[in-house]
């Protein structure tokens, strides 16, 4: 697929581990709260205390799998139209990240390549297939 400098493939495939060593941080703590909630906890609140937690611990579940998978797997890459670009901050107002939509898959940007791009841009983006976790980008030529 894309051939994506080796320090730039490196850079995100670290970001890539970070990323999953927290969310599996987060599903340990969630599912050491279910256990607890299971063995002590009782009354009509712990039903729905349980069913909050195990929802989260699903979710998070989930993106561990999906990060470990993208740890063997090949870059993908995906051409087309910036068709939109917004930023939004994360986590309540911690945390700004930028984001576009190429076609109608939404990658995270960093910063840097958020504001050289522009709506109705030809890009190729080099991304892990199961995470979206953007490797590279790059203008490709304006088509016809």
């Amino acid at each position: 697929m894309p051939d994506a400098p080796p320090d730039l493939e490196s850079a995100a495939r670290a970001s890539l581990r970070r990323s999953a060593a927290l969310y599996t941080l987060l599903l340990l703590g969630t599912l050491a709260g279910v256990s607890w909630i299971v063995t002590h906890a009782a009354g009509g609140g712990a039903y729905l205390t349980l069913a909050f937690a195990g929802g989260l611990a699903l979710l998070l579940a989930y993106f561990v799998l999906q990060h470990l998978r993208d740890m063997g797997a090949p870059p993908a890459a995906r051409e087309g139209i910036v068709t939109r670009k917004w930023s939004r901050a994360d986590l309540i107002i911690v945390m700004q990240s930028y984001y576009i939509a190429v076609d109608r898959t939404v990658f995270r940007v960093r910063p840097e390549d958020y504001i050289l791009l522009e709506e109705g841009m030809r890009v190729r983006v080099a991304h892990f297939p199961h995470t979206l976790h953007v490797i590279s980008m790059e203008e490709l030529p304006a088509a016809g």
